[in-house]
């Protein structure tokens, strides 16, 4: 949804390029010494402004139109400047959607390892004051080192899964040592939640588990610094934090004190297909742009179409592709999984808009015989 999102507001800056070109194009030459018509040359834009409004999404322009060489040709040059750079764009945020999906991985490995390199330098704090401290005859408390006593962090060190993924994905903070130690000095040791924890004797696993959970909540998904951080590595961090809470959440609270394990969040069993679900879901939606938006229009009863929210309109199309081009996908759960993406990413009326919309188009789809399932596609699908 989010690549979606971002091809429209490509194309919509397109368009403002596109028709700065004509502007360019039908401005006074102030080099020529050719007397130079300057209302001509300002009614000439405007007419083929408006030419290429109506003209744009097309490869040409209609014959009834303008017959003026001068316009037409300025006219065609924005087209082919519309076209071209649209077409980039669409390639470029294909690729970038599934390199999304790898990042928000990344993120997450990435933020686990941030625990354990917090439990390390909580070690290394105390030993530095402790030498510190030890020719004054003082000692630190022995509660200093919870952290990295930390039962859950035992785990998280000791997993062989964890430590796999962490190689597969290259997980390591040691190009960015500095920042992780400004974190915790600067953050982590003055939060309260976390001098409070060190205050404790001998804390149970479940306040071991509970700190590691306040740290991702608190710090990692909340603390300017590092969310800054994240966002500079990941171009769709505000809509992946979500995302990324989700998964850090049920990892930490999976921590298990017996087995010693920890349960790792797979965004996908079998990522080959749905990176290919994905593409394709994203090529029909941008393919068949007008026709869906055309049939929505149609159905959305009291609304114009420039009414309807950029991303109620876009989940409605995803919708309407998904119906039309997937046989083993059931209708009944497309509209479901669009109404929760309606719930989590547009306004609060959104759920019963698209969900009545969604109805209607559906059965008036079926009685036309476009939607053809099969398979899985026919379950409850009556």
């Amino acid at each position: 949804m989010q690549a979606l999102y971002a091809v429209q507001k490509c194309e919509e800056a397109n368009f403002e390029l596109a028709q700065d070109h004509i502007e360019d194009i039908f401005t006074p030459d102030l080099n020529s010494m050719e007397v130079q018509d300057r209302a001509l040359l300002k009614q000439n834009a405007k007419t083929a402004k408006k030419v290429f409004k109506s003209n744009y999404q097309s490869h040409q322009i209609k014959e009834e139109q303008d017959s003026n060489p001068e316009i037409r040709s300025a006219v065609s040059d924005a087209i082919n400047l519309f076209q071209t750079n649209v077409k980039k764009d669409v390639s470029f945020v294909k690729k970038d959607m599934l390199e999304a999906v790898n990042t928000l991985l990344e993120n997450y490995y990435l933020s686990l390892k941030l625990l354990i390199e917090f439990s390390d330098l909580a070690k290394e704090d105390v030993e530095k004051r402790e030498k510190r401290l030890s020719e004054s005859g003082k000692q630190v408390f022995k509660s200093e080192l919870n952290l990295f006593h930390n039962k859950g962090i035992k785990i998280l060190k000791e997993d062989d899964a964890l430590q796999s993924e962490f190689i597969r994905f290259g997980t390591s903070w040691e190009d960015d040592m500095l920042d992780v130690q400004e974190w915790y000095r600067d953050f982590l040791k003055k939060a309260d939640f976390y001098k409070e924890y060190i205050l404790k004797n001998e804390p149970s696993f479940e306040e071991d588990v509970e700190v590691l959970n306040q740290i991702c909540r608190q710090l990692i998904l909340k603390n300017e610094a590092i969310t800054n951080f994240m966002a500079e590595r990941d171009l769709y961090w505000e809509e992946n934090k979500s995302a990324l809470k989700s998964m850090l959440k049920k990892s930490i609270k999976s921590l298990d004190e017996m087995t010693q394990h920890i349960e790792l969040i797979e965004l996908s069993a079998n990522w080959e297909d749905d990176s290919e679900f994905f593409k394709e879901l994203f090529q029909q939606t941008i393919l068949h742009d007008e026709e869906y938006e055309k049939l929505i229009s149609e159905f959305a009863q009291n609304w114009a179409t420039d009414r309807i929210a950029a991303v109620d309109m876009i989940i409605l199309k995803m919708a309407v592709a998904e119906m039309l081009n997937f046989p083993s996908i059931p209708v009944k759960v497309t509209i479901n999984e669009y109404i929760e993406l309606s719930k989590n990413y547009s306004t609060q009326k959104s759920k019963q808009f698209v969900n009545g919309l969604l109805d209607k188009i559906s059965i008036s789809l079926e009685k036309e015989d476009r939607i053809k399932k099969s398979g899985r596609g026919l379950i409850d699908n009556k």
